[in-house]
């Protein structure tokens, strides 16, 4: 029965390099350069905003896909972002392709599995084969589990990930329909995740440090006019109030793509960075929003 063993030791052997292959790290790379792409599509896309903007600047007032492609900017925004789109849907092609060979290879090794536990019922507990085939069983179980986790890489991923290229089209005729001014004044439940591109988070960032500052600047400055004057410290007070208001408002955009899409925060190389950067933003306007009440509360007492 020496023969069964060197059977399954050889099937077992045909299966090591796939084995190998089929791996969850194999499946975390795939999942972090989608994660990766994904950000670089959306960067693309804010792109093809800021393109769509400079062709109506350039004059192009129709809003037929057709004249704006006519314009350099609108067509060099266009083709950055579909490059940037097609880079992305490699990567989940890249994604499915890897599963679906993890599976088809799983299927090998729970046949060859089958086999060795069907040569075990039958075989007798004195072979001299018998515990080495279970070893075998035993490493090989090992293996299958591995090889299972690495073929469901693909359900780990979002909607967002698996669809974003396939609604390309949709999103650039729902661009095109928005309103010229739109792109300033909101970013709606798509748009959002957009603020995660290394880009905009920076532009934040900075903005977010300037506005402390001034919230800042301007209670100090009301506390000092309020002890001459009270009526003095309205302006510097109003100012404050004003800077609040700003940052709330990006402080609110950072908190809600937290809330609403924190597969894009776990699927991105600067997890950490980026859920540090959301806490500290929320840490400021609180901070922020404490002080201008503070001030507020004591022009009032002073003005009673």
């Amino acid at each position: 029965m020496a023969k069964e063993l060197e059977k399954f030791k050889a099937e077992h052997k045909k299966l090591a390099a796939g084995t190998k292959k089929f791996t969850t790290a194999e499946g975390d790379k795939i999942k972090k350069r989608i994660g990766i792409s994904l950000g670089n599509a959306w960067e693309g896309e804010d792109y093809f905003r800021e393109s769509l903007a400079k062709a109506r600047a350039d004059g192009v007032t129709s809003g037929k896909l057709a004249d704006f492609q006519k314009n350099k900017h609108f067509k060099d925004g266009m083709t950055t972002w579909n490059k940037a789109v097609d880079i992305h849907q490699g990567e989940v092609d890249a994604m499915a392709a890897f599963c679906g060979e993890a599976k088809a290879h799983l299927a090998k090794m729970s046949k060859l599995a089958a086999d060795i536990e069907k040569d075990l019922k039958k075989r007798s507990k004195t072979s001299d084969s018998k515990k080495d085939i279970e070893a075998l069983q035993g490493a090989l179980a090992k293996e299958i589990a591995g090889v299972k986790k690495a073929s469901e890489y693909e359900g780990k991923l979002n909607a967002m990930q698996k669809l974003y290229a396939a609604n390309f089209q949709k999103n650039v005729a729902k661009i095109m329909k928005e309103k010229p001014d739109s792109h300033d004044k909101k970013l709606d439940a798509t748009e959002l995740p957009q603020l995660l591109v290394d880009r905009n988070l920076k532009k934040y960032t900075n903005q977010v440090g300037t506005l402390v500052k001034a919230i800042n600047a301007h209670c100090v400055a009301a506390i000092d006019k309020a002890g001459e004057d009270l009526k003095a410290a309205a302006p510097d007070l109003k100012a404050a109030a004003a800077k609040y208001k700003d940052l709330k408002k990006i402080n609110d955009q950072y908190q809600t793509v937290k809330k609403k899409f924190p597969g894009a925060i776990d699927d991105s190389k600067d997890k950490k960075k980026l859920l540090a950067t959301l806490k500290k933003f929320n840490d400021l306007t609180a901070a922020a929003e404490r002080k201008l009440r503070g001030t507020t509360v004591t022009i009032k007492k002073a003005a009673a």
